[in-house]
């Protein structure tokens, strides 16, 4: 479960800005009224305006445009801890499918195939008990370092040990910005009822889609460049599309990551690999861990990826990861070579920051 101190930190940060952004806008509008009076003085006298005059007048827009942000990030606290999550639920709520311990990992597969989902919770019923979450990532951690005929046949039970993801539950009547606190640390969270039921699995996915309905929101941040704004990844991972599956495998897990540039012999993106493409495993094709990449996963057309530009603005960025389902938008270079990304991740912790960022100042 997380932490009470971590918990304390982020009711605190929202209360605390809150405070703080009450004080610091006092005394905003005690400052523009009294600049107010000096700019009525001063076009009295604009003939003889100096370049100190022309100082004075640009450093009053940049005190009024931070008098915006902070206007914004305000806005921001307070719709993420006065959001409660049931708003972003899905429709499919209270049919979340759960697991016996006992269950094989081969069970598991098929029930995410089929249902389209990555992780489900695993239930000890002789304890009426939930004991984890078991994603596709903990699958691909455990295949990576038990890469057997015979994997399959493992009750997820016993892959839950190996897991890379806490089991953190949050209620229904949690406030969205101690989700996102959550989701700094892990893809996916389990939503319980009253009852301590999992009644919904919530993604940053979900989160980045509230956002993008909520935009405004975020002010002029949302027209920054995603360079500016500090998104760009340093390093990204890529691995060849001849490389076997069980390579890519292990290289996330080695690098504790959850998507990988696929590149041809050129160098060229043509894709990714990311443990949601396990899901097609079972125990009859788990042979398939041994084959090329490029004959496991389908690879869109290349007008199909899912590219941005360090200059592409906040707000088009989100927008591309809601349109697409993205899980990571590309930035390449102009013969189409991977450079570095923008993660869900990345976006989780801007927004966290964001909405803390008053406390900080």
């Amino acid at each position: 479960m997380a932490s009470f101190n971590t918990i304390l930190k982020v009711f605190g940060g929202a209360i605390g800005g809150a405070l703080i952004y009450y004080i610091v806008t006092a005394g905003n509008n005690n400052s523009n009224n009294n600049s107010n009076t000096e700019e009525h003085h001063n076009t009295e006298n604009t003939s003889g305006l100096t370049s100190s005059g022309r100082s004075s007048r640009r450093a009053l827009t940049n005190s009024m445009n931070n008098s915006n942000d902070i206007g914004s990030i305000h806005n921001l606290i307070d719709l993420l801890q006065n959001t409660l999550i049931e708003y972003i639920l899905t429709q499919e709520t209270s049919h979340v499918i759960t697991l016996d311990s006992q269950a094989t990992l081969d069970y598991a597969l098929m029930r995410m195939n089929e249902s389209n989902v990555t992780s489900l919770p695993i239930v000890d019923l002789q304890h009426k008990k939930y004991i984890g979450m078991l994603s596709i990532v903990d699958i691909a951690t455990f295949l990576g370092q038990f890469p057997s005929v015979e994997s399959p046949n493992t009750p997820v039970g016993e892959v839950l040990k190996y897991n890379r993801e806490p089991f953190l539950p949050l209620f229904v009547n949690s406030p969205i910005q101690l989700l996102i606190h959550i989701m700094t640390h892990q893809l996916q969270v389990p939503i319980m009822s009253n009852e301590t039921i999992v009644v919904d699995i919530v993604s940053r996915l979900n989160v980045i889609k509230f956002i993008n309905e909520n935009i405004d929101e975020l002010g002029s941040k949302a027209n920054s460049s995603v360079r500016s704004l500090g998104l760009l990844s340093k390093e990204i991972f890529s691995i060849d599309m001849d490389s076997r599956v069980i390579d890519a495998i292990n290289l996330l897990n080695s690098e504790q990551i959850t998507e990988l540039a696929v590149i041809d012999k050129d160098g060229k993106l043509i894709g990714t690999f990311s443990p949601s493409d396990l899901r097609k495993l079972s125990i009859y094709s788990f042979n398939q861990c041994y084959e090329p990449i490029s004959k496991f996963i389908k690879f869109p057309p290349q007008d199909q990826l899912i590219l941005v530009s360090p200059s592409s603005t906040l707000k088009a960025t989100i927008r591309k990861f809601v349109d697409n389902n993205a899980q990571i938008c590309w930035i390449v270079d102009n013969q189409l070579k991977p450079i570095s990304s923008i993660t869900q991740l990345s976006l989780m912790k801007f927004f966290l920051n964001l909405s803390t960022s008053v406390i900080a100042e």
